[in-house]
């Protein structure tokens, strides 16, 4: 078992999930702890999360937030309820991961701090493997992926709790949809030893609807833009990691395909 725990963000995005845990549960080396923060699902939704954690026997956080989407508050928040790791994963709930990718992170994180995969991103007609784990099937879903994105560094991206906990967490101003992880993937650049896989191998993107609010111009653009100008910028200064909690399952490791607990 490799000594890092996977944060998993949610709202409303339950149809890609059951796929991206299924390959976390494929792991050669599986993880300590996964955790689902579900920020204020609603409807199928909400029950279609607590059914998947409890099917794979991760962690459940129900973090009620009325506002605009923010997925740094879901993100730290499970990363202050969390037991103590030497390494976490910020993971897409619509990625699919390659079974040997955690225990690629272990030997990367050797040598490096932090570590992010670039993924390849799978077309509207994306035909998901049907025994997780298998690396044929792996492949040949990998071919039915477009080239890598090289520059989308928040589907998989590893980096020290005690760094995480230290820098105060994602920055929580950035509401909506994008470019939060890329500052913090930034941050680390600037005081981490980081190493990037742009091979496309590793992480494949599921397809899902496009975010109303995802666009390149989008609000978010302009903060990024700010921190990059001021990179001295103090992050959360207010706190961080203070959702409130209204329903909360800990759990260890994740359930593999043969229903153990790992």
């Amino acid at each position: 078992m490799t000594d890092v725990g996977v944060i998993i963000t949610n709202r409303d995005r339950s149809d890609p999930l059951d796929a991206c845990l299924a390959s976390l549960s494929a792991q050669t080396e599986p993880p300590a702890w996964v955790v689902l923060s579900d920020l204020s699902s609603c409807g199928r939704h909400r029950s279609a999360l607590t059914t998947l954690a409890a099917g794979y026997q991760i962690s459940y956080l129900r973090i009620e937030h009325p506002g605009e989407w923010n997925k740094s508050l879901a993100f730290n928040t499970a990363l202050r309820q969390m037991p103590a790791v030497a390494c976490v994963i910020q993971l897409d709930a619509d990625a699919i991961v390659h079974p040997e990718l955690l225990r690629m992170t272990a030997a990367v994180l050797a040598t490096a701090d932090a570590f992010c995969c670039a993924p390849r991103f799978a077309p509207p007609e994306f035909t998901a493997w049907t025994t997780p784990g298998d690396i044929a099937q792996y492949e040949r879903m990998m071919t039915q992926c477009g080239p890598v994105n090289q520059w989308a560094v928040g589907v998989f991206m590893a980096a020290p709790m005690s760094w995480l906990v230290h820098e105060r967490g994602m920055d929580e101003s950035y509401t909506g949809w994008g470019h939060e992880d890329t500052e913090l993937w930034l941050r680390a650049c600037r005081s981490l030893r980081c190493r990037k896989d742009v091979t496309g191998a590793m992480v494949l993107h599921q397809p899902h609807p496009r975010q109303h609010d995802a666009a390149a111009g989008g609000q978010n653009r302009g903060r990024l833009m700010q921190r990059i100008a001021d990179p001295g910028h103090q992050v959360n200064p207010s706190g961080w990691g203070r959702g409130r909690i209204t329903h909360r399952v800990l759990r260890p490791g994740i359930r593999t395909g043969n229903g153990e607990a790992r």
